[in-house]
């Protein structure tokens, strides 16, 4: 009994390496899944769509594949009375988030937006600690500063013949990441993190219908490109939050989020694959600077919860 405890215990180190590395490959997949969302979007509106059409589409069919998660693990359907309000809330800030990001890249390039959206680990900072009174560490305030001076690098150059819809919309679209944090942390106390997942992207399909309909309606892509753009985006969307839910379930959800900030990169990467979008060189330096930051500033949070 003793030597097959001893055996047991000797394959658990390796066994922990090899599903630690699975969940880094699962969270650095879906940051490069959602990464590609951006370019995709752009594409399906260049093909005729819009962007509510777009996010619409996008949260259908997110709401049916976590639904399809929780047929296919057994789990239930079930959300709490006092959970209602907090998912709701949810709710709002996944349409939000979702219409003002994907918007804003119809205005300015996706390598652009996608920096001007990347302020919500900012945003998240300062209102956890106005709201939860979380001090903000001297290393990560010099960081979020930091990263201010890369987008000022990022945006300064063009401003003048930028869009200021296009920044504004990717600036919304970033507070609307961090009401989403707000919110689903006011939720975890009430439910479940699919139970959040299904039932605020559920919550948010009449919102968005409303939204759709009050800007252009439904407009699906006339052109083959653009119904391209449009199923990737879904297929990369629905992809990202399953493969996520692993990542987090294997290596935490701290060590995700810090993986996950190669999502800028691979959304510029994909603007310049896809899209033909080439920045200057000091917006590619403001870039790698906000990007750099933001890694300080999540290696810094990692290390003070250890």
């Amino acid at each position: 009994m003793t030597s097959g405890n001893n055996t047991q215990n000797s394959q658990d180190p390796g066994e922990g390496q090899v599903s630690e590395r699975l969940g880094r490959l699962m969270a650095l997949a879906s940051a490069t899944f959602l990464g590609f969302n951006t370019a995709l979007a752009r594409l399906a509106y260049d093909g005729g769509s819009n962007p509510g059409t777009v996010v619409f589409v996008r949260i259908v069919v997110t709401t049916a594949v976590v639904a399809l998660l929780i047929g296919l693990t057994r789990r239930r359907f079930f959300l709490s009375r006092s959970a209602i309000l907090p998912v709701f809330g949810v709710a709002f800030s996944v349409v939000l988030q979702g219409a003002a990001y994907l918007s804003s890249v119809a205005y300015i390039p996706v390598g652009l937006a996608v920096l001007l959206f990347y302020t919500y680990p900012l945003m998240v900072a300062a209102a956890s600690s106005i709201v939860d009174k979380q001090k903000i560490e001297r290393g990560r305030l010099i960081a979020f500063l930091v990263a201010f001076c890369g987008i000022g690098l990022a945006v300064g150059p063009s401003f003048n013949v930028l869009d200021w819809r296009g920044i504004a919309l990717a600036l919304l679209g970033g507070f609307g990441v961090m009401s989403i944090f707000m919110c689903t942390g006011a939720a975890l106390k009430h439910a479940k993190p699919v139970s959040i997942s299904f039932y605020s992207n559920l919550f948010a399909i009449p919102m968005i219908t409303v939204v759709m309909m009050a800007l252009d309606g439904y407009q699906a892509p006339t052109t083959t490109t653009g119904m391209a753009g449009l199923l990737g985006v879904c297929i990369f969307y629905a992809l990202a939050i399953l493969i996520q839910y692993v990542a987090i379930h294997t290596i935490g959800k701290t060590l995700t989020a810090l993986l996950s900030n190669v999502e800028p990169l691979v959304s510029i990467a994909a603007g310049a694959l896809l899209l033909g979008e080439v920045l200057s060189g000091i917006q590619y330096m403001g870039g790698l600077t906000v990007v750099s930051a933001l890694v300080v500033s999540d290696w810094m949070a990692r290390r003070s919860a250890v």
